[in-house]
C-alpha cells in the first residue's frame, strides 16, 4: 500500500513539472535570439518651459523676505513646468543628528536649516542635482538625511544615494505636461565622498556619483625630461608628478598646458544611466557639478564639452553645469542647449552659524577667538571678491514640436556690496547690474556661436530651425 501511495504521488510530481516545463522543457533555447534595439520616447508637449538655475547654497528658509523683494523671481520659477537647481549643502537638524562632520569637506562644511527643503519646494523647485563636492561634508548620516528630507517634501533628486548604482540612477518627475528624467554626476569631490557598490558580502558605500577625471599637463619634450628627472622616474611618456600625468606634445610651446582625462567607465555608466532615462520619459537632463579647471575661469574644462556634446548624442534634451560660482557660456548643440554653468542661485555660506574646528584651524585662525561671521566675512573677502560670484541668471527654455524654440536669461543679483545677512540672498537685478550680467553671457556665448540678444533686461536666445536639425 505504502508503495503504491508513492507511485501515484510520483506520477503526479512529474505531470505537475511537465505541465509548468511546457512542451520543450525547462532547457528549451528561445525560438529567436533577443534583437535589442534603441527605445524611442514620445517627446516632451508643446509648449513645455523648464527653469534652470545653478547653485543653491541655501541654507536658511528665506522665502518670506524673498516674496517681498523678488516676487516677480519666484513667478519665474513657479511659472516653468519644472524648475532645476542644484542643491549645495547637507540639510539636518543638528539637535538631533547622530553623526559628525567629516576630516575633510567639499571647501566650506555647508548645512542647512532643515526647513529650506520646504523653502525651495514652495519657490518652485521640482528636481535636484545633490551631486557635488559639499555631498559628504557631514557624512552619510548627513546625506542619508538630507535624501529623507528632500523625499518627504517630494523633491525629486539624484546624483548621490547609498550605492554607486543608487547614485546614478535617473530619476523621474512627472509634471502634468510629461515625465521628466534626471541624472546628475559631479567632477569634482574628495575621494571618499565617491559612492561605491556592494560586491560579494562587502557592503555598498554611500556618496556621491562621481566622475573622475585625471589632470594632464600637455608639455615640451625637454621640459618632460626635466619633470622625469625631479619625479626620479625614466624620461617618456607619462610621466607622474605631483598629483599630474605629464605628456609630451610635439607642438607644445614653452611652458605648461593643462587639460583633463575623463575615467571612460565613469563616463560610459552615466551615460547608460542617461540612455535609460530618456528612455523612460518625456525629456532628460543631465547635471554636472564641475569646478574644474577652476573658479575663476570662464571657460570650461576640455572634458565638460566633451562629456555635454556626448550626452546630447545619447539622448539628452538640456545639458545643465554648474560648480565654479560664475557664469559660462551656453552652446547650442545639435539643437539642444548646453549650460557650461549658471553660476549661483544663492551663496549664503556667510550666515553660516556651525563651523567646526578644522575650518578655522586651516586658515589660521584660533577656534573661538572670533565669532563665526567675522571669521566668514574675512574668508569670503578673500575666497569670494569676485562681484561675478554673485552675479547669474535663471534660464528658461521653452520647447515646440519636442524641440527647443527659445531660451531666456533672467539676470539675478545676489548682492555682491550687501554685508551681514542680505548678502548671497538673489533677487532680480535691476537694469543696470542686468545689463552688465547679460553683456557677460553674450561675449561668453558668442565665443560658443551662439547669439545672445538682449531685450527688455532679458536675455534671449531663439534657435533656428537649421540649427536643430544640425548634426
Amino acid at each position: 500500500m505504502r508503495r503504491k501511495r508513492f507511485e501515484t504521488t510520483k506520477t503526479c510530481l512529474l505531470l505537475f513539472i511537465a505541465v509548468l516545463a511546457g512542451p520543450r522543457g525547462f532547457a528549451a533555447e528561445p525560438s529567436a535570439a533577443l534583437e535589442i534595439a534603441p527605445v524611442a520616447s514620445a517627446p516632451i508637449a508643446d509648449g513645455f518651459t523648464i527653469a534652470a538655475v545653478g547653485d543653491l547654497i541655501y541654507l536658511r528658509p528665506m522665502l518670506a523676505t524673498i516674496e517681498k523683494q523678488s516676487p516677480r523671481m519666484l513667478q519665474v520659477l513657479r511659472d516653468a513646468d519644472v524648475a532645476f537647481g542644484n542643491l549645495e549643502t547637507s540639510v539636518l537638524d543638528v539637535a538631533r543628528f547622530k553623526g559628525a562632520p567629516q576630516a575633510e569637506s567639499g571647501g566650506t562644511w555647508m548645512i542647512a536649516d532643515p526647513a529650506v527643503v520646504s523653502d525651495i519646494s514652495r519657490m518652485g523647485f521640482d528636481i535636484v542635482s545633490h551631486a557635488n563636492n559639499h555631498t559628504n561634508d557631514w557624512g552619510p548620516e548627513g546625506l542619508f538625511e538630507t535624501i529623507e528630507r528632500l523625499d518627504a517634501a517630494g523633491v525629486v533628486h539624484a546624483g548621490t544615494g547609498r550605492t554607486l548604482a543608487g547614485a546614478r540612477a535617473p530619476r523621474y518627475f512627472d509634471a502634468a505636461i510629461g515625465r521628466i528624467g534626471l541624472v546628475a554626476a559631479s567632477s569634482t569631490f574628495k575621494p571618499a565622498a565617491r559612492a561605491g557598490d556592494p560586491f560579494g558580502e562587502v557592503p555598498g558605500r554611500p556618496g556621491v556619483n562621481g566622475l573622475r577625471t585625471q589632470r594632464v599637463g600637455f608639455v615640451s619634450e625637454d621640459d618632460l625630461a626635466v619633470i622625469a628627472r625631479l619625479a626620479q622616474t625614466k624620461a617618456g611618456a607619462p610621466v607622474r608628478f605631483e598629483g599630474i600625468v605629464f605628456r609630451a606634445e610635439r607642438d607644445s610651446g614653452p611652458g605648461l598646458k593643462i587639460g583633463y582625462e575623463i575615467n571612460a567607465t565613469d563616463a560610459s555608466a552615466n551615460l547608460l544611466a542617461l540612455r535609460q532615462g530618456k528612455q523612460n520619459s518625456n525629456f532628460a537632463v543631465f547635471s554636472l557639478h564641475s569646478h574644474e579647471p577652476g573658479n575663476l575661469s570662464e571657460t570650461p574644462a576640455d572634458f565638460a564639452v566633451a562629456l555635454a556634446r556626448k550626452a546630447i548624442d545619447e539622448g539628452a534634451d538640456i545639458f545643465i553645469g554648474h560648480g565654479p560660482h560664475q557664469l559660462r557660456g551656453v552652446e547650442i548643440y545639435k539643437g539642444k542647449p548646453i549650460f557650461y554653468s549658471l553660476g549661483n542661485f544663492a551663496m549664503m555660506n556667510n550666515s553660516l552659524d556651525l563651523v567646526p574646528p578644522d575650518m578655522y584651524e586651516q586658515n589660521g585662525i584660533e577656534p573661538g577667538s572670533v565669532t563665526a561671521p567675522e571669521f566668514l566675512q574675512a574668508s569670503t573677502a578673500v575666497r569670494f571678491a569676485d562681484a561675478r560670484f554673485y552675479e547669474s541668471v535663471i534660464a528658461v527654455s521653452r520647447y515646440v514640436g519636442g524641440a527647443i524654440a527659445e531660451i531666456r536669461l533672467y539676470p539675478l543679483d545676489l548682492g555682491h556690496l550687501a554685508t551681514g545677512a542680505a548678502r548671497g540672498v538673489p533677487k532680480l537685478a535691476d537694469a543696470d547690474t542686468g545689463r552688465r550680467i547679460l553683456e557677460r553671457m553674450k561675449r561668453l556665448s558668442a565665443a560658443l556661436g551662439t547669439r545672445v540678444s538682449i531685450e527688455n533686461g532679458l536675455g534671449v536666445i531663439r534657435i533656428s530651425a537649421s540649427a536643430k536639425g544640425a548634426e
